[in-house]
């Protein structure tokens, strides 16, 4: 074999060695990707639970319908008993006055509704003045109705006609008696006097 040839075989085997070598080489281990710490997962949006009906305070009862005025005492009419007299309040006001309130009630047509009651004929009411007053019995004193410096009326006092099942409402201011009289008794025109009622502070 010729000096070139054996040169040129030589060469070859170095080469094909080599690249044989480079095959059996274990490959580089490639380190396995950098592990993150696992990112906390967010928390799954837990349903929130239906809303809760707003709580609804415990059932108030319903307020009972405004119950008329107590009444102190009553009387009839003495030209109608259908028309009645309820007396209200008696009591102690500021200024050194007593103030009374009363209200006159048709009575006619209690119970009944419609044509029978629009044909009941209203009961007319009127006096005068001079009987509208209260007596202290402890002095045995007469007060009659307070007016102002101009010589008015200190009161609203109703009359005239009044249709079945009506009402009216009245009150009048009087001059105070003494701190020690407890009871008076008052006359509303055409009523039967209201005896020993109590005076209220």
């Amino acid at each position: 074999m010729s000096r070139k040839n054996l040169c040129k075989s030589t060469l070859l085997f170095l080469l094909t060695a080599i690249f044989t070598a480079c095959q059996k080489e274990s490959p580089k281990s490639v380190a396995p990707p950098a592990t993150t710490p696992a990112q906390p997962q967010a928390a799954a949006p837990t349903t929130a639970p239906a809303s809760a009906p707003a709580s609804t305070p415990a059932s108030v009862p319903a307020a009972a319908p405004a119950s008329a005025a107590p009444v102190i005492a009553s009387g009839q009419f003495s030209d109608d008993p259908d028309l009645r007299c309820d007396l209200l309040e008696v009591k102690r006001v500021s200024g050194g006055a007593v103030m009374i309130r009363w209200r006159v009630v048709n009575t006619k047509g209690s119970g009944q509704s419609g044509l029978v009651a629009g044909q009941q004929k209203p009961i007319h009411y009127d006096f005068n003045w001079e009987q509208l007053y209260y007596i202290d019995p402890a002095e045995n004193k007469k007060y009659n109705f307070l007016t102002d410096a101009e010589g008015q009326k200190i009161l609203d006092v109703w009359y005239g006609f009044l249709d079945a099942g009506q009402q009216r409402a009245s009150w009048a201011k009087f001059p105070a008696p003494p701190a020690t009289t407890k009871k008076i008794s008052i006359n509303i025109p055409k009523f039967p006097p209201f005896e020993d009622v109590a005076l209220a502070d």
